[in-house]
């Protein structure tokens, strides 16, 4: 227990090494606290903030001064951490140590790997076309349906359709599903995706065509048939993400590969294989 709230605390470095040395007022920046002999300006929060995922930066921008007590708090509490010694503890030297390692290494590989790994148009093109056959697309169905709780109201939905009622309209006010509002959508599907009944009438279906009622276990539907795609080669637009994702995969992995292999070599390893136990089923 005492690790895992250690590595917690090691969190805290991190904010207070952005606003911790912050006793250099900038002119142009607000002060927005004072932590004793130290502040924080609002040019030290956007920063701060400008630092986080984007789905934390939203969340922080519509309220700054709850996060800006957090942050005085932890400030606080790493404050009196070093007052009291904390940071001379031999268990906190070892987490911090490792925590650095761990940021050593991260950057290293970034450097090394990451920002190294470049994909051009001709590297996907080429990759598309000698992989066509593998970039297929299935079969696919579209439909939308109406589902009711009850035979009775299943068959009234009949009759309105047969006197010109929208399909979507219906769907909207009168279906209890979840894609009423989608005026019944349920997108597109491969077989074996849909329950097996629903399925099995939209399999039976031309596009344009209404089936009559359907029972599931979800109730009663009346099913619309909107679209059908018949199995095909993706175009290149289509699988160029994947394409790109899969590339860069792969240069991943072997500019890793190289960079180790070339650690290895620069520094030299040995490893004593006879020091190692033998495998239980190499003795058999």
């Amino acid at each position: 227990m005492r690790k895992e709230i250690i590595i917690i605390t090691a969190g805290v470095i991190l904010t207070v090494a952005v606003f911790g040395c912050a006793k250099k007022q900038d002119g142009n920046s607000k002060i927005l606290a004072r932590v004793g002999n130290k502040v924080i300006t609002e040019k030290d929060l956007r920063a701060k903030i400008s630092k986080m995922p984007l789905y934390y930066q939203n969340i922080v921008s519509k309220n700054p001064k709850r996060y800006m007590e957090d942050i005085i708090v932890e400030m606080l509490c790493y404050e009196e951490g070093i007052r009291k010694g904390i940071d001379r503890d031999k268990e906190v030297k070892e987490v911090v140590s490792e925590a650095k390692k761990k940021i050593v290494m991260a950057k290293l590989i970034k450097n090394e790997v990451e920002d190294k790994i470049v994909v051009t148009e001709d590297e996907m093109r080429k990759f598309y076309d000698e992989h066509k056959d593998e970039l297929k697309t299935p079969r696919m169905w579209r439909a939308s349906h109406i589902l009711v709780a009850d035979e009775k109201e299943a068959k009234a939905l009949l009759d309105d359709l047969a006197r010109g009622a929208k399909f979507a309209d219906l769907a909207k006010a009168r279906s209890i599903d979840a894609t009423a509002s989608r005026g019944g959508d349920v997108g597109f599907f491969r077989e074996g995706q849909l329950v097996p009944d629903f399925e099995k009438t939209c399999l039976s279906l031309e596009a344009g065509q209404t089936s009559g009622i359907v029972r599931t276990q979800f109730g009663y539907h009346i099913i619309k048939l909107t679209d059908k795609k018949e199995p095909g080669i993706k175009s290149y637009e289509e699988a160029k993400s994947a394409i790109e994702a899969e590339l860069k995969k792969k240069k991943r992995s072997e500019l890793f590969n190289a960079l180790v292999v070339n650690l290895k070599n620069k520094y030299g390893v040995e490893v004593n294989e006879a020091a190692f136990p033998e495998k239980a089923d190499a003795k058999k």
